[in-house]
């Protein structure tokens, strides 16, 4: 396969990836600002955790000033010039897919370059007229779309597992970085989750549907809610897709199969990093987490999925 081919399929996942979760969180965080009945969830602390966790806060202080709902939304949702938005994000994803046409089925390209072309027919306005939470589910769903004809239409082959290296490692590093900030929203700044004190309920459950979690998390978690079991479940848990140990193991077994290693030896300096950082998640406990310091440990985590799409790139993409 050329690196370019490799290149495209790559970063098609981690955009397409990044504007659903984009989505998702902008939906729910939205929605919890104008629902919370609780004084603690000041809206504009909401809006500002979007940004943090998005990492384009200070391009939208420099562009926008203080944050204000409208054009909190346009930035992250509309905004051609802010290349995280989800529009931008789909726009890419699209760009990439067209350079790979003859790699991916003719589904998957289809519902790509319908996703972007239905955009296109939307902007601020429109949405907020209508329904904001049926608007971004819909983006959501026609990136599942995608996703489900990825497993049903594409050939199993390399040009599958660069295209999933992009999809789960993106996801292992939004998964880290929204864990990271609303912890932090939680506990008040502090990072510490008392047992003994009143569980902000209302605010854990924002955190688990911001993450798609809450009813897998009811139906592994059925005698109640503690933080804690919400970081077991968002990082370690090993059957829940979008937890950050899933999501890295899919990374090293997609990598694995790339090189055509197996066992217990690894090929490359990827392959490395992410059998590393399975490995430890594999082992990890919260008190594990706890102990490290929960924002040094998931800040760690998003510099180590840095240093494996590091490592893909100069392996696979930069020849």
């Amino acid at each position: 396969m050329l690196s370019r081919e490799a290149d495209s399929l790559f970063w098609m996942g981690r955009y397409l990836e990044r504007a659903e979760a984009t989505s998702r969180l902008v939906d729910v965080q939205y929605h919890a600002a104008l629902e919370s009945p609780l004084p603690t969830h000041d809206p504009k602390s909401l809006y500002d955790s979007i940004l943090e966790i998005s990492g384009d806060d200070l391009i939208y202080k420099a562009r926008y000033g203080d944050v204000a709902e409208r054009d909190l939304i346009q930035f992250m949702v509309f905004d051609l010039d802010q290349p995280n938005s989800v529009v931008s994000c789909v726009r890419s994803a699209r760009q990439n897919g067209q350079g790979v046409r003859e790699v991916i089925s003719s589904e998957m390209w289809e519902a790509l370059n319908r996703a972007f072309l239905e955009l296109l027919n939307w902007d601020l306005d429109k949405m907020l007229s209508t329904s904001p939470h049926e608007f971004l589910v819909s983006v959501r769903n026609r990136c599942h779309l995608f996703y489900g004809l990825t497993e049903r239409t594409m050939l199993i082959g390399d040009a599958h597992h660069f295209l999933k290296t992009g999809i789960f490692l993106e996801r292992a590093d939004q998964m880290a970085r929204l864990t990271d900030v609303l912890v932090r929203e939680l506990t008040g700044g502090d990072y510490r989750l008392d047992e003994d004190e009143t569980v902000d309920v209302h605010g854990w459950i924002s955190c688990l549907k911001s993450a798609s979690a809450f009813e897998a998390f009811r139906k592994t978690y059925r005698g109640g809610m503690t933080p804690d079991d919400v970081l077991a479940f968002l990082v370690l848990d090993w059957e829940y897709p979008s937890s950050i140990h899933h999501a890295i193991s899919q990374v090293e077994r997609c990598l694995r199969s790339l090189s055509g290693s197996a066992g217990r030896r690894y090929a490359n300096d990827a392959e490395r990093l992410a059998g590393r950082l399975h490995a430890d998640l594999s082992f990890a406990t919260v008190a594990d987490m706890h102990a490290e310091g929960l924002h040094e440990f998931l800040e760690r985590i998003q510099e180590r999925c840095a240093e494996i799409g590091t490592a893909v790139t100069d392996l696979y993409l930069r020849h």
